[in-house]
């Protein structure tokens, strides 16, 4: 088995008091889709903008 393309661990982000990321973790392997889906505002575009290298957890990686 290959290793995942993508991989968080214990992901944790805040704004201020508001908890936005809170421990998330996944795994994506090579040529996987994965679908991130949600409500507004629970942090869709701010895992996705850490996956890209526009922000930098407060934890995790």
């Amino acid at each position: 088995m290959s290793a995942p393309a993508i991989q968080v661990t214990d992901l944790h982000t805040a704004f201020g008091d508001q908890k936005v990321l809170d421990g998330v973790s996944l795994e994506v392997a090579p040529g996987e889709t994965l679908v991130v889906l949600g409500r507004s505002g629970t942090g869709k575009s701010v895992l996705l903008r850490h996956l890209i290298g526009l922000r930098w957890p407060d934890s995790g990686t």
